[in-house]
C-alpha cells in the first residue's frame, strides 16, 4: 500500500507542476486502457464496444423518454375550495374552470374537483353577485409538476394572494 502512495504522490506532484486536472488525467488514463484493450483483441473488440455503447444510449433515451411522457402526461386532481380561509371570506358566487373546460358553480362552502393534464394548467375564476352577472374574472396560470393533488382556496385567489394553494384536507 505504501509503494501505491508513492506513485500517487509523483503523479500529483507531476500533475500538478503542468496544470493538468484530475479529470483530464482520469479520462486520458481511460482513453490509454481502452486503446490497449482494442490493440490487444483487434476489431472484433472494438465493434463488441460500439454494439454495447449503441444498446446503452438506446436504453437511456429509452428512460428518459419515459420520464419525459410521465411528466408531460400526468393527471392532476384539483379540488377547488370555496370556504373561509385565513380572515378571508368565501365567495358568495364564483364560476371556476380547469384549462377551458366545464365550468363549475360554487356557492360558500363548496368544493368542486377537476382534473388537469400535465405540468401547468389555467384557472379562470368569474366572481358574481346576487343578480348572477360578472362582477370580476381572475385568471392564473398554475405550475403543478409532478403533485397529484392540488386544493385551490377560491378566496384566496380572489384576494390576490400568491399562495393561493392549500394542503390537501
Amino acid at each position: 500500500m505504501t509503494m501505491f502512495n508513492e506513485y500517487w504522490e509523483i503523479v500529483r506532484t507531476f500533475l500538478d507542476a503542468y496544470g493538468v486536472s484530475y479529470e483530464l488525467a482520469g479520462l486520458i488514463v481511460l482513453v490509454l486502457i481502452w486503446l490497449l484493450l482494442f490493440l490487444g483483441r483487434g476489431l472484433s473488440f472494438f465493434r463488441f464496444l460500439m454494439r454495447w455503447y449503441q444498446r446503452l444510449i438506446i436504453v437511456t433515451g429509452l428512460v428518459a423518454l419515459g420520464f419525459w411522457l410521465f411528466y408531460v402526461g400526468r393527471e392532476h386532481q384539483i379540488l377547488l375550495d370555496n370556504k373561509n380561509v385565513n380572515g378571508l371570506k368565501a365567495l358568495e358566487q364564483v364560476n371556476v374552470s380547469i384549462n377551458g373546460g366545464e365550468s363549475a358553480e360554487l356557492m360558500p362552502g363548496d368544493r368542486d374537483m377537476r382534473k388537469a393534464v400535465g405540468p401547468e394548467f389555467e384557472v379562470k375564476a368569474e366572481i358574481l353577485d346576487d343578480n348572477g352577472e360578472v362582477v370580476s374574472t381572475i385568471t392564473k396560470t398554475v405550475k403543478i409538476g409532478c403533485v397529484k393533488n392540488m386544493t385551490i382556496s377560491l378566496p384566496a385567489l380572489a384576494a390576490g394572494s400568491e399562495d393561493f394553494t392549500l394542503p390537501l384536507k
